[in-house]
């Protein structure tokens, strides 16, 4: 049984339809009944579903009345800011030996998921962070550039590009860059995790035969990467108009302390109650392009459309492969738990292009 925590939020619901598309056997699990009880009514399947909550998650792990259909337990994670609300859900995954994924992009609660692998090596549990649009996409197409070389490599950078002329950003993504940015001070080169401020650096890159100004930020590459690929650093950059790329740079680096402090809090409460909620229609014009550049290999620009679609399939796809079994176990990039070529490959049907050179 795959068991989705975090059902009713804007990427949970569309984590629950995909699985629903797929056949796959699900619940839903979240804080309120009565959404709960309202989003499964509305989907084919009839899911059941649980209350659990991110401070108390062990409904999460309760058997399934009338007994399990075959399969490996999962539990997919919808439920963040994952810094603050998700390392309970994981370590009771990794403490029962149930395979667990999410799909936040948090630099330094992926960083910190590192301290379970050995108990859910022991215990046989499969613990898969970032599974979405962000990292799952590049940990994936540098998994295919490499293709298991063990020799040593030199940079990977990996640009990504927005276009959301809606400015579709649900609160969950909103909170979610809030904490990753106060927290989340963190860069891997020279072959080892070194401490770096989001936006310390700026650069020029190429993207689409355009020039961009880009600005580095915190994404969780720099820690999945590296545990499959001997590469000797990893930065992801923003790419913006080249006007704007130094004051942005300014500004993330102030921002991101001034997060630490109680304006943090100030700052994630004035987003609920001023930003209005995202459109609740299924498509978006919101575009992304990712470009993986890796040293000595040609270019891998991927492009794409509706990003929270996108994870919500990537999700689904990934807790598929888990929930259908395997001897995988301890903490995995998502190019350790999927195939990476056929997830590439897979992409392809969701409307994603990915093109070299």
């Amino acid at each position: 049984m795959i068991t989705l925590f975090g059902a009713t939020g804007f990427t949970g619901r569309r984590v629950a339809q995909a699985l629903d598309r797929a056949g796959l056997p699900y619940r839903l699990a979240g804080r309120s009944a009565e959404r709960l009880a309202a989003l499964s009514a509305r989907l084919p399947a009839r899911p059941a579903w649980l209350i659990a909550d991110a401070h108390d998650p062990a409904p999460l792990f309760s058997p399934v009345p009338g007994g399990a259909p075959a399969g490996r337990p999962v539990v997919v994670n919808c439920a963040g800011p994952f810094t603050d609300l998700g390392e309970p859900v994981l370590r009771l995954a990794a403490m029962r030996g149930v395979h667990y994924l999410d799909i936040n992009n948090e630099l330094a609660y992926v960083y910190r998921m590192r301290s379970y692998d050995a108990l859910a090596r022991q215990t046989g549990a499969a613990l898969v962070p970032a599974c979405a649009f962000e990292v799952a996409i590049s940990d994936c197409v540098v998994a295919t550039l490499v293709r298991g070389g063990a020799a040593p490599l030199g940079a990977l950078d990996i640009v990504y590009a927005y276009a959301n002329p809606e400015g579709v950003i649900s609160y969950g993504t909103r909170l979610s860059g809030l904490r990753t940015y106060a927290t989340s001070w963190l860069t891997y080169r020279g072959g080892r995790w070194q401490g770096q401020w989001p936006g310390a650096a700026t650069r020029r890159a190429r993207l689409d035969g355009r020039l961009y100004g880009a600005v580095s930020f915190p994404s969780a590459e720099v820690v999945t990467v590296p545990a499959h690929a001997p590469v000797q650093s990893v930065q992801a950059w923003l790419a913006v108009d080249p006007f704007w790329a130094r004051p942005l740079s300014a500004l993330l680096a102030g921002a991101s302390l001034l997060l630490r402090t109680p304006l943090g809090w100030l700052t994630a409460l004035s987003f609920r109650r001023l930003a209005p909620p995202p459109p609740e229609h299924q498509r978006t014009a919101f575009r992304f392009a990712l470009q993986v550049e890796l040293e000595g290999r040609a270019p891998v620009i991927v492009r794409g459309v509706d990003p929270y679609a996108l994870t919500a399939e990537i999700a689904a796809y990934a807790a598929g492969r888990l929930h259908a079994g395997g001897d995988q176990r301890g903490l995995l990039a998502p190019a350790q738990a999927l195939d990476p070529a056929a997830f590439v490959g897979w992409l392809g049907g969701q409307g994603v292009t990915v093109q070299t050179g």
